[in-house]
This record gives structure tokens, C-alpha cells and sequence, in this order.
């Protein structure tokens, strides 16, 4: 009876309908999405490699004693 008061009907193929349609529906979005994002990826040079850090000196991987106490010594203040 409640479930009729909010309007869902007893009739499951009636419903099966615009779940199927809604999940299709989804699937096409998130689908279109990924490709968006994959273009966009490749036109900055993505190539489906994740690039290592570089270390040693002179990297921007690599800090010193002292950058890491000035930059630290602002929090420890």
C-alpha cells in the first residue's frame, strides 16, 4: 500500500523499461566522458606512460637540508 501511495506501480515490466533506458543512458555518458578525457590527454602529450621522477641533484624531486628547514620553519613557528 505504501509503495502505491508514492506513485511506484506494482507492475515490474512497466519499470523495467526506463531502468533499462536510464542505465543505457549512463553508460553512453560515461563512455563519451572517457573519451573526452582520453583526447584531451593525448593532445598534452599523454602517451599511457607514467613518467619516473627524476632524482639527483639539481632536480625538483631532490631537496637540500636547508630548503626543507625554510620550508618547514613556518609551521614549526
Amino acid at each position: 500500500m505504501a509503495r502505491i501511495s508514492r506513485g511506484d506501480s506494482p507492475r515490474m515490466m512497466h519499470q523495467i523499461g526506463a531502468t533499462a533506458k536510464s542505465v543505457g543512458a549512463l553508460f553512453l555518458r560515461s563512455y563519451e566522458r572517457g573519451e573526452r578525457v582520453y583526447l584531451a590527454m593525448l593532445s598534452r602529450g599523454f602517451d599511457g606512460n607514467v613518467p619516473p621522477l627524476a632524482v639527483g641533484a639539481g632536480c625538483a624531486a631532490a631537496a637540500t637540508p636547508r630548503q626543507w628547514t625554510v620550508a618547514l620553519l613556518p609551521a614549526a613557528a
